[in-house]
């Protein structure tokens, strides 16, 4: 006769009962233990590891959960402590540009003096170079003007031509613009200035199409070496932790170079391209978009969207106002209101997300019109078309991004208060306007959707520097103090998400990626330092691990 099981030994074979009708932990192919885990998920934002299998998260949990996952070939990372987020997006940016960039002449933050100096090291390390172009400049940088005497002072035997930072003017020497033909008889092109002295001589200053005037004589690299640039940016782009870009006017002739690094398998990016939003598209210029958007589904290479620009940009006065700058002038609008109209229609009803460059209220409320004469036409489903920058937006158009589900697709950096901010795009807004400029917590609290670039090449594509600028509204050295209209300011999670799980649903990726949950890709970063617990970690957080489809594409030294 078997003795009977007293009430502790009863317990215990239930368990073991329960137990062994359980489903086996499903192995993983790595998991990322005891960390701080923001997930960007609403009803579970924080967790403590996660669990990778293939491309895709297998779970995420506590360390305990995680910990049922792993087998003796499992890699196991230990975070320590570590914050992990879901990779970040930059939602407005130029990879070409912004790759070709990184080789070029860089004067950002330089005054005359020290634009000069530049400009001769470079020259003198450079012999080779044809032409020498680069770029960063900004207004504030020279109280009397920008002038191509400051160039041909250095440089006079070869051209030299020089994007400001937001890339809507350019500085020239006298040898670029001889190479461009441009004289005192040249004529301002349609939508560009060609700045001259009271002589009517050209001072090398151009402004918005004007550059093209110029920037279209200088050489291109060769595919070879278009190629090496464009991966060494990728790379780059990889350290900041970034896993997915949106690119805001690709080249058609960059897609095979993108295709070819997918075919290899060096792809460290996730790519949505933007082409070119064509003024009067033709039924080939159409099919051949078609073509292209069929061929490039995702989801690392994805053609979905077209880019325009209908207006430039506060600092040169070219972004189109409602009411004049002070000192005079309402911008440089590049579309009447019936011209874009008709566009934007025709590539909705295309199938196409339409992206519209709007600094100034008058192009942003262009821009809104279209898009909602445009949704009243279409049955087709939403495109959630964007409004890239939306820097000055009036009040009364505000809530309409919510209405007609348009994505403002802002760069958190442009809100940095430096001294081109203050004392050139501040000054040309007027107070009223200034307190409303980049104002990322008026979208938030009327519930648009928004999502976070960099604009790269204008501005640095480092992701951390953004989102504490976001956060503060200071420059790194704390200035000014209080922060530029603080009461525009945002939470770092606020920005996490603008960063994340906002710009994957800018590109209609939200089921896939933008968050860290179960079935979603594994795409994610790890940081050396916990910015959920001060924004001022941000400036000094460096980016250890970035990860995408479970895969690493960069790593830091000392990680």
């Amino acid at each position: 006769m078997r003795p009977a099981l007293g009430r502790r030994g009863l317990g215990l074979a239930l368990l073991a009962l329960a137990a062994s009708d359980l489903p086996a932990a499903e192995k993983a192919d790595r998991i990322f233990i005891n960390g701080r885990v923001f997930t960007g998920e609403p009803a579970k934002p924080l967790a403590e590891a996660l669990a990778v299998r293939g491309q895709t998260i297998l779970a995420v949990g506590t360390t305990e959960d995680i910990l049922r996952h792993k087998e003796k070939k499992t890699d196991v990372v230990e975070l320590k402590g570590r914050l992990v987020t879901p990779g970040f997006m930059d939602s407005h940016l130029h990879l070409m540009g912004g790759s070709q960039s990184l080789a070029e002449l860089d004067v950002t933050g330089a005054d005359a003096a020290r634009l000069g100096a530049k400009l001769a090291e470079y020259a003198r390390k450079n012999p080779g170079r044809e032409w020498i172009v680069g770029g960063g400049w900004a207004y504030g940088d020279f109280p009397a003007g920008p002038d191509r005497r400051m160039l041909d002072a250095v440089v006079s035997d070869r051209p030299v031509f020089l994007a400001d930072r937001d890339h809507h003017s350019a500085l020239a020497n006298g040898v670029a613009l001889a190479k461009a033909g441009i004289t005192k008889a040249t004529k301002d092109p349609e939508h560009g200035i060609i700045v001259r002295d009271a002589a009517g001589e050209a001072t090398g200053l151009l402004k918005e199409a004007a550059t093209d005037l110029v920037s279209r004589h200088i050489p291109e690299e060769p595919e070879e070496e278009r190629y090496r640039t464009l991966k060494k940016g990728l790379d780059t782009l990889a350290s900041y932790g970034i896993t997915a870009v949106q690119d805001a006017g690709l080249s058609e002739t960059t897609l095979p170079l993108l295709e070819r690094l997918q075919q290899e398998g060096v792809l460290k990016i996730r790519v949505s391209a933007a082409l070119p939003f064509l003024k009067s598209p033709q039924p080939e210029d159409l099919a051949r978009y078609r073509e292209l958007m069929g061929r490039f589904k995702g989801p690392r290479l994805k053609v979905a969207s077209v880019k325009g620009m209908v207006d430039g940009v506060v600092d040169a006065k070219t972004a189109a106002m409602l009411e004049p700058y002070v000192g005079g002038g309402t911008g440089l609008p590049n579309w009447t209101a019936e011209e874009l109209n008709k566009a934007v229609a025709t590539y909705d009803t295309e199938g196409f997300q339409v992206l519209l460059h709007a600094c100034g209220d008058r192009a942003v409320r262009l821009a809104l019109d279209a898009f909602e004469r445009a949704a009243r036409t279409s049955r087709a489903t939403p495109r959630r078309h964007r409004v890239e920058h939306a820097e000055v937006v009036s009040p009364a158009d505000r809530p309409r991004f919510k209405a007609l589900g348009v994505v403002a697709s802002t760069q958190a950096i442009f809100a940095n208060p430096d001294k081109t901010t203050l004392e050139n795009y501040a000054v040309l807004l007027g107070p009223a306007r200034a307190a409303q400029a980049n104002a990322f917590k008026l979208f938030d609290d009327l519930g648009a959707v928004q999502a976070f670039g960099s604009d790269w090449p204008v501005f640095s594509a480092q992701v951390l520097p953004a989102i504490y600028t976001a956060v503060t509204r200071t420059t790194p050295e704390g200035t000014p103090a209080g922060g530029w209209f603080p009461e525009n300011r945002i939470g770092v999670e606020a920005a996490l998400r603008h960063f994340t799980r906002d710009g994957a649903y800018a590109t209609f990726d939200e089921g896939s990626r933008g968050t860290l949950a179960a079935g979603k890709l594994a795409d994610l970063a790890v940081l050396s330092d916990d910015i959920l617990a001060s924004p001022h970690k941000a400036l000094r957080a460096k980016v250890l691990l970035t990860v995408m489809g479970g895969q690493d594409t960069y790593r830091a030294r000392e990680y």
